[in-house]
């Protein structure tokens, strides 16, 4: 059978109506995340050949710096040798290809195009040369000091670039079907109370930790000023 209410006794039951509609189902997830370097970003400044440093001009960590900057004055005679062979072949302008085998010789021990030119114009050999940056960031580690040996393949520094964080966060197990790739995260700091940090799902961990029954999400957030500090909790 049919019931039909009118309008007062509708009012009375205080029943409402709504048309229905498609609308998306939203879930309010909170957990505890902890700043991450990107990973992504992490580059690492090697000696090419052995040698003596014998400037730094990239001397503290934590400095910033720039793609193209001044890292370190490097003394090596193996590049004094290099230098000398790339001289003895433009003394023969009849063998290109020996030309450029010592150009790209040098260039593979990090000595610029710029130096090489400088060499060729002056046609002297340069007892030192300096090793420039390849990346733009911070200094996180930094393994040479002054008048130091080193030789081919030592870390000097590591480099991170800090203008993108990761945050890693643990969700349980019965929270895994509400997140996904791509979803907007919003985040808090104790440091900047009352500001809202955004960040995107880039990582959802494709394994379960058996002891905590969690998984791991990680979330990419814009760090231009460089307020998010790597060890930071969110």
């Amino acid at each position: 059978g049919t019931l039909t209410l009118s309008d007062s006794a509708r009012a009375l039951a205080h029943v409402e109506t709504l048309a229905i509609t498609r609308r998306p189902l939203a879930k309010e997830i909170r957990a505890v995340g902890k700043i991450q370097f990107n990973e992504s970003t992490l580059a690492t400044v090697t000696a090419r050949v052995d040698g003596y440093v014998e400037r730094l001009y990239a001397d503290y960590t934590g400095m910033a710096i720039e793609k193209g900057d001044h890292l370190v004055d490097l003394y090596s005679p193996d590049l004094v040798v290099a230098q000398r062979e790339l001289l003895l072949s433009l003394a023969d302008p009849s063998n290109p290809a020996r030309i450029e085998a010592a150009k790209l010789k040098l260039l593979r021990w990090e000595v610029s195009e710029a130096q090489i030119a400088e060499i060729i114009a002056t046609r002297k050999v340069q007892d030192r040369v300096t090793i420039h940056s390849t990346v733009r960031g911070r200094i996180v580690e930094k393994s040479v000091v002054e008048k130091s040996p080193v030789k081919a393949g030592d870390v000097l520094y590591r480099v991170a670039d800090l203008s993108s964080v990761w945050v890693h966060l643990n969700l349980y197990e019965f929270e895994i079907g509400w997140v996904q790739y791509g979803q907007v995260v919003a985040l808090t700091a104790e440091a900047y109370p009352g500001e809202i940090f955004r960040g995107t799902v880039i990582f959802v961990s494709p394994t379960l930790d058996e002891e905590t029954r969690s998984i791991r999400v990680r979330v990419n957030v814009a760090n231009t000023e460089g307020r998010l500090k790597p060890g930071m909790f969110v």
